[in-house]
């Protein structure tokens, strides 16, 4: 039953002062046979919707948790099971109470467990958007899944996580107001990776930053020159869009000119001096086909400096293959490159497809694909009617052809000049509007089953969507 609410909830509380860390005592009374005692909670003080949980270290042994929720008599949610008196609380809802309950369950089959307590978690910064819920139909959507988004303001730059209410249950803001143009999940897939490039050139907050979902991790991995997107792959190491600085390149027809050329480059794990670093792919030596005048953002300043040739801004890594799959925004073309010895393995859309490529898009972006298909948001720029849309294509490698499945246009009809996400889920598609500040869930025969609108002046970039934050 298609069922539209309005979760805008514009009495939510907000943080008036800033974030610390919480601790606090629940319970310091004598233990008793079944009850545990001297339950500490402590907010994380970089996500203060991450609480850490332990008490006392004399209880008995066996496998333990927490109980949590919306009051003492609602204690729907549990944390993962262990076997120490520690627990971490992951996705609490901003600006509410919570409530918690420490238990452990000893080699007999005996249960402990400590009184209910009522914890108290920090509000959203004032400066986040209050996303309204909209169109809502409860039967399509996961009602327990995380929307993680990448969040763009005039002067900020944020990762949110919102509850399918709208309500935020996990925020980081960038540093020095750097944009975020890139999300997604680290390898263990319990945080996430993301590009964090201050200034073009070797400054020292340039780089991939790793931030665990937990706040027990939050690193920067050096990448000079890296820009739009990177990836980590199973073994630690970094894959990141680097843009170099050509200042005399031959074209097709034979002139010079000043290019960015956009290269492939994977930072193994722990390395720290660009000699440990290897060049993947080069869109100049590797590509087979020399530069020529796209269209008419080849005139644009490319993030290298020079002509905006290849604009890459975005990566995926097919496990099957091995391979770093690529969207170069400028060529139109999504390229398949063996990560071992930097071949093409084959390449959708674009002047020299070696797949054949039915309906391509215009200028897009992409952060999901698989071994026989792919999501891309369209934006749209050279078809003869300018507007955004979000599409799936499928992969017949036997016939080499690439075909869309399915697509679904803005209702409006808008054009999106930059970023745009889509996801594919189980049954139904994210997309990000970007500009727009709206998120649109959407079914296989078009029908909108979630919707999630910010007030203007907020654009939604990348997106990802969890089950849970554990």
């Amino acid at each position: 039953m298609h069922s539209p609410r309005d979760f805008a909830a514009r009495d939510r509380p907000r943080d008036v002062a800033p974030a610390v860390a919480a601790i606090v005592v629940l319970s310091l009374s004598a233990c008793t046979s079944g009850e545990l005692n001297g339950v500490v909670a402590t907010a994380d003080t970089r996500i203060p919707t991450t609480v850490d949980v332990v008490w006392d270290l004399f209880s008995p042994a066996g496998e333990t948790w927490v109980e949590y929720g919306s009051s003492a008599d609602t204690l729907d949610h549990e944390t993962p099971h262990s076997t120490g008196p520690t627990a971490t609380l992951l996705g609490l809802v901003g600006g509410r109470s919570t409530w918690l309950r420490a238990v452990t369950l000893d080699s007999a089959g005996q249960r402990w467990e400590s009184a209910p307590q009522e914890l108290t978690i920090a509000g959203p910064p004032p400066a986040l958007p209050i996303f309204t819920i909209s169109d809502v139909d409860d039967a399509s959507i996961d009602p327990g899944s995380v929307v993680l988004l990448t969040l763009l303001k005039d002067g900020a730059s944020w990762i949110i996580g919102l509850d399918r209410s709208g309500n935020y249950v996990w925020w980081l803001e960038s540093e020095h107001a750097v944009d975020v143009p890139s999300l997604h999940l680290t390898a263990d897939g319990r945080g996430l990776v993301y590009l964090h490039q201050e200034l073009r050139g070797d400054g020292e907050e340039n780089g991939v930053r790793l931030a665990s979902f937990d706040g027990k991790t939050y690193e920067l991995v050096r990448v000079d020159d890296a820009h739009h997107d990177a990836i980590q792959l199973p073994d630690g190491g970094i894959v990141s869009i680097v843009s170099t600085d050509e200042p005399s390149v031959e074209l097709e027809d034979g002139t010079q000119a000043h290019l960015a050329i956009d290269v492939i480059r994977e930072t193994p794990k722990g390395a720290l001096l660009l000699e440990d670093t290897r060049t993947i792919f080069s869109f100049l030596d590797d590509y087979g086909h020399a530069p020529w005048p796209m269209c008419t953002h080849f005139d644009d300043a490319g993030p290298g400096g020079g002509k905006d040739y290849v604009h890459a801004n975005s990566l995926s890594w097919d496990a099957d293959a091995d391979a770093i799959l690529v969207m170069s925004k400028n060529l139109d073309a999504l390229v398949s490159v063996d990560r071992a010895t930097g071949d093409i393995n084959w390449q959708a859309g674009g002047r020299f497809a070696t797949l054949s490529t039915v309906d391509p898009w215009s200028h897009g972006h992409m952060s999901h694909a698989w071994s026989d298909g792919f999501v891309v948001f369209d934006n749209g720029y050279h078809h003869p009617t300018k507007a955004s849309r979000a599409v799936e294509y499928h992969i017949d490698h036997a016939a080499g052809t690439v075909e869309p499945v399915w697509s679904f246009s803005s209702e409006a009809g808008t054009f999106s000049p930059l970023l745009g996400d889509v996801r594919k889920l189980d049954d139904t598609y994210l997309i990000s509007w970007t500009v727009g500040g709206m998120l649109t869930e959407v079914d296989s025969a078009g029908t909108v089953v979630w919707r999630a609108s910010a007030e203007l002046g907020n654009a939604t970039g990348r997106v990802l969507v969890l089950p849970s934050l554990y």
